[in-house]
């Protein structure tokens, strides 16, 4: 193989890699909202039923992000430390939502 054929092959291995980089690092992101988003929503209701949903929804977006954390950090798409951190955070604001 090549030179140009080998730094073709590159350029495509690089950009395959930099989208499944990107779903991770946006899939993480977007789970970190909308659970932020869920539990404001706690803290607004008022109706005893839709804050149990609300808590059953929350508590299976944490399981995701989780995973998907977990996963980016097994791939080196980010920092362990990084990840211990966020998932301390969402943590915290979870047993938070659990007292309310």
């Amino acid at each position: 193989m090549n030179k140009e054929q080998r730094n073709k092959k590159d350029v495509k291995q690089n950009t395959r890699n930099r989208l499944i980089n990107k779903r991770y690092t946006s899939t993480i992101k977007s789970l970190n909202r909308s659970f932020i988003s869920k539990i404001k929503l706690i803290e607004i209701e008022k109706d005893d039923k839709t804050k149990i949903e609300l808590k059953q929804n929350i508590s299976n977006i944490l399981k995701q992000f989780y995973s998907f954390v977990d996963k980016a950090v097994k791939k080196n798409i980010i920092h362990k430390n990084r990840a211990a951190r966020k998932k301390s955070n969402l943590n915290k604001l979870y047993k938070t939502c659990n007292n309310i």
